[in-house]
């Protein structure tokens, strides 16, 4: 693990003593929970779910999670009311008075629905492979399939998508290859709006594991705040952590201090 350097630290703690907000951001499946082979099984830990909930009550920090899962279900495996969520990788973002949805979604739908039908198919030819359908657009797992044929697998499912590459955004994930229509929101986008619903001055740290978070990261360090890196496939940051458990063991140590800062306040 690339531990984070103590200026990371002291320029997100130095933000919060001058008095600006802060937003702490997370990627869910392989930030706040390990990779597993199916998405029903990414459980919260307790402790990561406790160590939330503790954030959002201190002030002037506000909390979201930023997913590729749909928004509903995103909120329902977190289950901490008060929290930004975006579902679909930027598609749906729920703010704390809204919820917004890119208008081009739903005129994209029918396409969506029409490739995950037809890619459904590739659960007989690969055993382990499935097509997880998110409404707004969909992600084929091959996380399942026989090693030895994991990256033919692979090169069939981008073949397959190759005819559409103009009206999709494809992006590579962790044995999985996600697909939203073209032109609607990235997570990146997900993170301004979230931005800028919380208002100036804020400084904004945002935890992602996988190319599809790689918006995200740009924003966030244009706008001088951090991103963190979980995991080897992971944008680089200003930190990088092997794996969930040690971003929230750092975690942990922003919340005691954050926490120490209040009192004696």
């Amino acid at each position: 693990m690339n531990e984070p350097q103590p200026e990371v630290l002291m320029s997100l703690l130095g933000a919060y003593h001058s008095g600006e907000k802060l937003v702490m951001l997370f990627d869910y499946d392989g930030t706040l929970t390990p990779i597993v082979e199916f998405p029903w099984l990414a459980k919260l830990e307790p402790r990561t779910r406790d160590m939330l909930a503790q954030f959002t009550v201190l002030p002037r920090v506000h909390v979201g999670v930023v997913s590729s899962r749909r928004l509903e279900e995103v909120e329902q495996m977190v289950a901490i009311p008060g929290l930004f969520y975006s579902g679909n990788s930027g598609i749906e973002v729920k703010l704390k008075d809204a919820t917004l949805v890119h208008p081009a979604a739903a005129q994209g739908a029918p396409l969506i629905d029409e490739m995950a039908r037809r890619l459904a198919a590739i659960e007989e030819v690969y055993p382990g492979a499935w097509v997880e359908h998110k409404r707004y657009g969909f992600t084929v797992h091959y996380r399942g399939v026989a090693p030895s044929l994991a990256e033919e697998a692979h090169a069939r499912i981008l073949s397959f998508l190759e005819r559409w590459t103009s009206q999709l955004r494809i992006v590579e994930g962790p044995l999985a290859v996600e697909v939203t229509v073209a032109g609607t929101w990235t997570k990146g986008d997900a993170v301004r709006k979230i931005m800028e619903h919380v208002g100036e001055p804020a400084f904004v740290c945002y935890a992602g594991d996988a190319d599809n978070d790689a918006d995200a990261f740009r924003l966030v360090t244009s706008r001088g705040g951090i991103a963190l890196g979980v995991g080897p496939l992971a944008p680089p940051g200003a930190a990088q952590f092997d794996d969930p458990n040690g971003l929230v063991d750092w975690l942990d140590e922003i919340l005691q201090a954050l926490a120490t800062e209040t009192v004696e306040t």
